[in-house]
């Protein structure tokens, strides 16, 4: 078709029964190899020939100025002249595209994560529900701009809280890059900024007071009654009807695992993920000990170089006693608190635990507070921090310096030991 390229034709150039082509020729600006291409629908595109059979797009002629494409069909021509591989930048292009957040999430993220980060349940789990606005997002196209989002909905949970989120997903997008799989990304100078009402530096400890624990015991024992009741009634409503008894609850026999897991956890020290992974060949009832390789610490000696130990931890009379009742009633798993629905390692209490803490009107705290719990009592009870580092499994004293502020006698003490007390 007989045309001349200028900014007032490109609008003019009608659709035709088939797809026809105007090159750029004729004028001083022109620019070889530069075409329009005009679809039957309408829809033009610049194109650019670099050789016989072989164009690369530019870009839609209804959006970009003649001026723009000129420029940049030189630019397209000029790489192809220095052996530019236009196919491989666009497979380059495909892949970035295709490299969501969630795909590399699930996938060589989840492996990794597994072979190598202690928390890395909290930490899948926790991206995925806190950054969902942005997991079907291309890794290299996530910007500061979209956590705004993330911002406003988290500005009421602590800056400790907001930090280890952030870092979460910046761990992900580094281990993107370091495999390789993007070039980079956009968050690496992003940080969650403090301010003094914050009240950084402050150790935030969040543990059961005494009264908490007297309502909490109740309510482990009110709840203990109650499904010892249910089944009672549920045996009842089956007799009546002839039909197969469930089991019945013996009186010294805990109804399940709520009550139990959590005097142990109060009683030991021990994270969720230890208690839910403990198994019978791990507890030694008649020495009154757990041995156990702790999975956070164990992470933290391989990537150390270091051996592997087992922690030895004593148990204290409540927890010996109650873990010998759990071993009365053991079933066939080798999991000391198995889950009643697999048989095997728990996987979550959130649901019954919160109904405890609804039942015994305890608010903020969780069941991890019941290992902060464990480790006020040592400090307030006058034991020493390194003790208690040992009793916590830390792996560096300064996780455990947050409890030493429970006991504000402890330098007096340590001047009277020294010097002599008050005469």
């Amino acid at each position: 078709m007989a045309a001349t390229l200028t900014e007032k034709t490109i609008p003019n150039l009608s659709p035709g029964p088939s797809p026809y082509e105007v090159r750029d020729k004729g004028g001083k600006h022109s620019v070889k190899g530069l075409l329009v291409r005009v679809q039957p629908s309408g829809t033009k595109a610049f194109y650019v020939e670099i050789t016989r059979g072989k164009r690369e797009r530019i870009g839609d002629a209804s959006q970009l100025t003649l001026t723009f494409a000129r420029e940049r069909a030189k630019e397209i021509v000029g790489k192809a002249a220095g052996g530019h591989d236009f196919q491989a930048e666009r497979r380059q292009k495909k892949v970035l595209k295709d490299s969501t957040l969630r795909s590399y999430l699930d996938g060589p993220f989840t492996e990794h994560a597994q072979a190598n980060i202690a928390s890395h349940r909290d930490m899948l789990a926790r991206i995925n529900k806190v950054f969902e606005h942005v997991l079907d997002k291309p890794m290299t196209e996530i910007t500061e701009l979209d956590l705004a989002k993330w911002k406003r909905e988290r500005k009421n949970v602590s800056l400790e809280t907001q930090r280890r989120e952030l870092s979460y997903l910046k761990a992900v997008l580094n281990h993107a890059v370091s495999k390789k799989i993007i070039p980079g990304h956009q968050l690496a100078q992003v940080r969650v900024k403090g301010t003094l009402k914050h009240g950084e530096g402050e150790a935030k400890v969040r543990f059961l007071s005494d009264d908490e624990e007297k309502r909490l015991r109740a309510a482990l024992d009110a709840r203990e009654q109650e499904l010892r009741e249910g089944r009672d009634r549920m045996r009842a409503w089956q007799r009546e009807r002839g039909k197969a008894l469930s089991p019945a609850i013996p009186a010294d026999h805990y109804a399940d695992h709520i009550k139990p897991l959590t005097l142990v956890a109060m009683n030991t020290g021990l994270r969720r993920g230890d208690l839910f992974n403990l198994t019978w060949d791990q507890v030694d009832l008649e020495r009154r000990q757990i041995r156990k390789i702790i999975n956070k610490t164990s992470h933290a000696r391989r990537k150390a170089g270091k051996k592997l130990e087992p922690a030895v931890l004593p148990l204290s009379a409540e927890a010996h006693r109650v873990l010998q009742q759990c071993h009365n009633q053991r079933g066939d798993s080798p999991y000391v608190f198995p889950s009643p629905i697999s048989n095997g390692p728990l996987t979550d209490v959130k649901k019954g635990f919160e109904a405890v803490l609804k039942d015994a009107s305890i608010a903020g705290f969780r069941f991890h507070d019941l290992r902060h719990t464990f480790a006020s009592r040592l400090v307030m009870a006058g034991v020493d921090i390194n003790t208690v580092r040992e009793l916590m499994t830390h792996s560096d004293i300064k996780m455990t310096l947050v409890y030493a502020h429970l006991s504000p006698d402890h330098k007096a003490a340590a001047l009277d030991r020294a010097f002599g007390g008050a005469k």
